[in-house]
């Protein structure tokens, strides 16, 4: 993990602006890794160092929210997350993830940072809409969970092992959002 301070932080994960300090030979295997790249489509060429400095190096022009997922109690960077193709005049953002480290799929990591993240779209920076798309049933099944709108289906949208599937269009709108934490919050 980068020597910085958590940009956000739950109970076991802390967020962090993605840097070239990130930019491990663990974090490289992710992005030549056929499992983790699996739902995220196929690869003509494997990626080199130099693509994923420049991939990080590329960010503050793009203007993404980008932030390294780490584990809280080792330290260790495990993913990424984002906000992307956001639209300030439309108040819009795309969420998506990366769980690279393949130890801590299925422990609820991903969960906790999507929620993280999901808070911080539309409280600290005022976004109305947040959406993402997806074949991966777990991705689908934690935004389900946490109360995203099916929105749709691209049809036959991704091919995953010689076979044609579906995306799935998810979003959430902030009144949405503020109506399923009123509970835990009664000040907002």
């Amino acid at each position: 993990m980068a020597d910085q301070p958590p940009f956000l932080a739950g109970e076991r994960v802390a967020l962090h602006a993605l840097t070239r300090d990130d930019a491990s030979p663990e974090y490289l295997a992710w992005l030549n890794d056929p499992e983790v790249l699996r739902y995220r489509g196929n690869k003509s060429y494997p990626s080199r160092m130099d693509d994923l400095l420049a991939y990080i190096e590329s960010i503050p022009a793009r203007g993404d929210l980008v932030l390294a997922v780490c584990q809280i109690e080792s330290g260790r960077h495990i993913g990424n997350i984002s906000l992307n193709s956001i639209q300030w005049a439309h108040g819009s953002a795309e969420l998506s993830i990366m769980l690279g480290a393949r130890d801590v799929w299925g422990g609820g990591y991903g969960s906790e940072a999507m929620a993280l993240v999901t808070r911080h779209g539309f409280e600290a920076m005022g976004l109305h809409r947040l959406w993402a798309e997806s074949p991966n049933p777990a991705f689908n099944a934690v935004v389900e969970k946490q109360g995203w709108t099916r929105e749709g289906i691209k049809r036959e949208a991704f091919v995953l092992d010689g076979k044609r599937i579906d995306f799935v269009c998810w979003s959430l709108l902030a009144p949405e959002y503020l109506a399923l934490h009123a509970a835990d919050d009664p000040e907002r």
